[in-house]
C-alpha cells in the first residue's frame, strides 16, 4: 500500500529563503521514495499553471507528482498562520495521511496539542515569546516525534525549555542526491562560461554562496581579497540591497565579484567550478529576522552542498559545525574572526595540492554516505516503524 504523506511548510515558494529550499529538496526526495505527497505552502506565483514550472526553475527539482495545496495573496502578513489554517481545514475534511510532518509551528500546535494527533514536528530554531510556549507544548506531546538539525539544538531546546523533547531525532540538512565531481582541469573554463566575474590569469578562485546578513562573515572575505590580490573571490547570494551595498563598499577591489542571487541549480554548478569554498560564519549568525541568532545550533545546507562539490572547504571553527566537519580531514577549520588565519589556510591549501585533493574527496565521500536528501527522506519514513 502506498504511503501517504502530508508536509506542512512555513514557506513561501518559490523564494530565495533557506526554509523554502529545504522544503523543496525534502519534498522531492520523499517523492523519489514513492510516497503520495501533499504539500501545504504559500505560493509566490499567481498563475497555478506556471507555479510548478517556477518551482522547478528555482530549485532544480520536480514536484510534478506532488499535490501542492497553496494560496496566493498580496498580503504578506501572517503567512504561517494562513498556511496552518489551510492545512488544518484540508486534513480535517479529507482522509488523514499515514504521516504528517510539519515545520509550521502554528499547525503543529493545533494538530498535535489541541487535536491530539500524531505528528513529526521539525524545528530548526529555539523560539521565544509566545512561540516559545507553542514549541514547548508541541515537542513534549507523547505523540510527537521532533526532528532537530543538530545535537546542539537538542541540547539547547532542553536547556531553554527546562524539558527535553518527548522523542528527538537529529537529522542534519543535506544536499541533493547524485551530485558528481568536475575535473580540476575543466573547472576554470566552465566557470568562465557561467560567471560574469572578471577573467584574468588568477592564481586561484574562491567561492562564497549564501546570504550577506550579519554574522555570515562577508567582511572576512573582503579582507582576504585585499590581502590576496592575485586571487579572485566570487560571492553569490544576498538580498538586492545588501549586494548593492557590498559592491559600493568594495568598488576599488578588482578581485571580488558580487554576483547576487542565482537559481539553486546554477549555484550548485558554480560551487563545483571554483578552487576553494569559504564558509566564514561568525559565532552569532542572523537569518534576516530581528532577534534570531542560529550560530549555536545551525546546520547550513550550504555546508553539505559544499561537501558534495568535492572542492576543498575552509570553514569557521564553530562547535556546532564540528558535528560534521573534521579539521584536516574534510575541511580546514580556522578562527572565525582571524583574517590572518583565513589567508594562511588558503595559502596552505594552495601550496599543498595533495592535502587539498584529500580534503575535497573526503568531504564528497562523507556527503554520499551520510548527507543526501534521499537518506534524510528514508530516515523520516523510518520514524513510522
Amino acid at each position: 500500500m502506498k504511503v501517504s504523506f502530508a508536509y506542512v511548510s512555513p514557506s513561501s515558494i518559490p523564494s530565495s529563503s533557506a526554509n523554502s529550499v529545504h522544503v523543496a529538496m525534502q519534498c522531492a526526495a520523499l517523492l523519489a521514495e514513492g510516497v503520495d505527497l501533499k504539500v501545504f505552502a504559500n505560493r509566490t506565483v499567481g498563475d497555478l499553471a506556471e507555479f510548478k514550472e517556477s518551482v522547478s526553475r528555482a530549485y532544480g527539482v520536480d514536484l510534478e507528482k506532488a499535490d501542492l495545496v497553496t494560496f496566493h495573496g498580496k498580503c504578506k502578513k501572517f503567512v504561517n498562520v494562513r498556511i496552518a489554517l489551510l492545512a488544518l481545514f484540508k486534513l480535517i475534511l479529507g482522509k488523514m495521511p499515514t504521516f504528517v510532518l510539519s515545520r509550521n509551528l502554528y499547525f503543529s500546535f493545533f494538530h498535535a496539542v489541541l487535536f491530539g494527533r500524531p505528528l513529526i514536528f521539525e524545528t530548526h530554531q529555539v523560539e521565544y515569546g509566545f512561540r516559545r510556549w507553542l514549541q514547548r507544548w508541541t515537542m513534549t506531546r507523547p505523540g510527537v516525534k521532533t526532528i532537530v538539525v543538530s545535537k546542539k539544538l537538542e541540547e539547547i531546546l532542553t536547556s531553554e525549555h527546562g524539558v527535553s523533547p518527548a522523542k528527538a531525532i537529529v537529522l542534519p540538512d543535506a544536499a541533493p542526491d547524485g551530485l558528481t565531481l568536475i575535473r580540476k582541469s575543466e573547472r576554470r573554463e566552465r566557470l568562465y562560461q557561467m560567471s560574469e566575474g572578471p577573467r584574468m590569469n588568477w592564481k586561484s578562485v574562491c567561492g562564497y554562496f549564501g546570504q550577506l546578513y550579519e554574522g555570515r562573515g562577508i567582511e572576512i572575505i573582503e579582507g582576504m581579497a585585499r590581502e590576496r590580490p592575485e586571487i579572485l573571490f566570487l560571492v553569490y547570494g544576498g538580498e538586492p540591497k545588501d549586494v548593492a551595498l557590498r559592491r559600493e563598499v568594495n568598488g576599488d577591489l578588482p578581485n571580488i565579484f558580487f554576483g547576487g542571487h542565482v537559481s539553486h541549480p546554477e549555484a550548485q554548478e558554480l560551487m563545483r567550478c571554483v578552487d576553494f569554498l569559504l564558509m566564514p560564519y561568525q559565532p552569532k549568525v542572523s537569518i534576516g529576522v530581528k532577534g534570531h541568532d542560529t550560530g549555536r545550533w545551525m546546520s547550513p545546507m550550504k555546508m553539505f552542498e559544499y561537501m558534495a562539490s568535492g572542492v576543498p572547504i575552509i570553514s569557521s571553527d564553530l562547535p556546532v559545525l564540528r558535528e560534521v566537519l573534521v579539521d584536516g580531514k574534510n575541511a580546514i577549520l580556522v578562527s572565525p574572526s582571524d583574517q590572518l588565519e583565513w589567508c594562511g589556510a588558503l595559502d596552505r591549501l594552495s601550496s599543498d595540492v595533495s592535502l587539498a585533493d584529500s580534503i575535497g574527496n573526503r568531504a564528497h565521500q562523507d556527503y554520499r554516505e551520510r548527507y543526501t536528501w534521499g537518506a534524510r527522506a528514508r530516515a523520516i519514513l523510518s520514524l513510522g516503524n
